[in-house]
């Protein structure tokens, strides 16, 4: 999407467009990776949401860690509903013991990456790594 503007005189920068500029966004679904690689998401720096359902025979275990593998740049998880944490750096690991059940267990990963995605859109210094999103392998280890 590209938006042009005619600016008036006096109305310069974030003066231009006095009300914040609102996108509507469908759900859809993208693989494990370097979002930034998909048209549309090059320039793009907030958040993405990434949920998986994983059924457990058998969820008995002293230690239950879900480990994200590598991340750009933060992560958030929940587990059955419940914030897990968040994680700003490796190791991306989450104790999830208390939350984890024997069935079906909903796992939200909300995964944000830096604004070098957005600086790279306007004439500045900062040359901030635009790699984003969940790259994993995620796993879930259980200790006795």
């Amino acid at each position: 999407m590209a938006i042009r503007i005619e600016q008036q005189h006096g109305e310069y920068g974030g003066s231009a467009i006095l009300e914040p500029i609102m996108l509507e966004c469908e759900k859809g679904t993208i693989d494990v990776g370097d979002w930034s690689r998909y048209d549309g998401l090059e320039c793009y720096s907030g958040g993405a949401w990434y949920r998986k359902s994983v059924y457990l025979e058998n969820a008995s275990a002293s230690r239950v860690i879900l480990d994200l593998g590598k991340v750009v740049a933060s992560a958030q998880a929940f587990v059955n509903g419940t914030n897990a944490g968040i994680r700003v750096s490796s190791p991306y690991q989450f104790d999830i013991t208390k939350w984890i059940k024997p069935g079906n267990n909903k796992i939200e990963l909300l995964i944000y990456n830096t604004a070098g995605n957005h600086y790279s859109t306007i004439p500045t210094r900062y040359r901030g790594t635009t790699e984003s999103g969940l790259f994993g392998p995620v796993t879930i280890h259980f200790f006795e």
